[in-house]
């Protein structure tokens, strides 16, 4: 079995970079017959991606986040899944190459450095932990893809604003478009970080039970929570401008990025397993 993990895990930036190839060369310069190969190379590389993670759980015996490569390669993982959910709902592939190259990026870091032989921290196999930090990746991969669509968005409409009709103008999909986008990432976000809140909140009472409950990752996870909600109540309630959905989907993960970098680094929190 390690034997065929370390063969995908050679696989996968291979078939990631034949992705982006596919999806650059539909982006710049649209041939029709591509379509179906880029379909098929996608399930395929999400199938390998999905058997390598899973061999590799099951071989370790712990769920594959036990160092910072492990979590790359998960975390590309379930980008690639929620842009794959985006684009069979609005049936767009022209953004799936800005996705697909950090997919790519991920994996072939997590490749390159992945330990096989490292010791495993207990709290690994914990049930809930799997299924909390399952929750969170889903959601930070999905917040994601709602800031790259974010982004996206901004550029296009400051093109337009600035009647700089170019190559981005012609490819990129519309306004309104990309800002369906970035609310349906949103929503799966949203409530998979709901989830993950809920998990973390019944773990900790039975893992650190002395633990502060207000710890700096746990108050600017409400705080993102915070944002995204009021991106959806925006969006849905009070019907707001798609410019001001993205920059709030924007902040939402700088955030997101400040608790996983300045946090970790400099802040004291109970969110650290080795």
């Amino acid at each position: 079995m390690i034997f065929l993990i370390k063969f995908f895990n050679t696989l996968l930036p291979i078939l990631y970079l034949a992705l982006v190839y596919l999806y650059g060369l539909y982006f710049f310069r649209t041939p029709r017959w591509i379509l179906p190969h880029m379909a098929n190379l996608l399930r395929l590389t999400l199938g390998v991606h999905l058997v390598e993670v899973c061999l590799r759980g099951v071989y370790f015996q712990h769920f594959p986040l036990a160092d910072v490569f492990e979590v790359l390669t998960v975390l590309a993982l379930a980008i690639t899944l929620i842009y794959t959910y985006v684009e069979y709902r609005i049936k767009i592939k022209t953004t799936g190459f800005f996705i697909l190259i950090v997919s790519f990026l991920l994996q072939l870091i997590s490749s390159a450095f992945i330990d096989f032989a490292h010791a495993i921290p207990e709290v690994l196999k914990s049930v809930m932990f799997v299924f909390h930090t399952s929750a969170i990746l889903v959601s930070y991969a999905a917040l994601f893809v709602a800031a790259l669509y974010s982004l996206m968005y901004l550029l296009l409409f400051y093109k337009i604003k600035n009647a700089q009709f170019g190559i981005i103008y012609g490819r990129l999909p519309s306004l309104e478009e990309l800002s369906e986008m970035n609310i349906r990432a949103v929503i799966l976000g949203f409530l998979a970080l709901s989830a993950a809140i809920f998990l973390g909140i019944m773990w900790r009472k039975t893992a650190y039970p002395d633990a502060p409950h207000f710890d700096p990752k746990v108050i600017i996870s409400y705080l993102v929570w915070v944002i995204y909600g009021l991106v959806i109540y925006g969006n849905k309630i009070r019907k707001w401008a798609g410019k001001q959905l993205a920059y709030l989907s924007v902040s939402g993960f700088l955030l997101i990025l400040f608790s996983m970098i300045v946090v970790n680094l400099f802040l004291e929190t109970f969110h650290r397993f080795q």
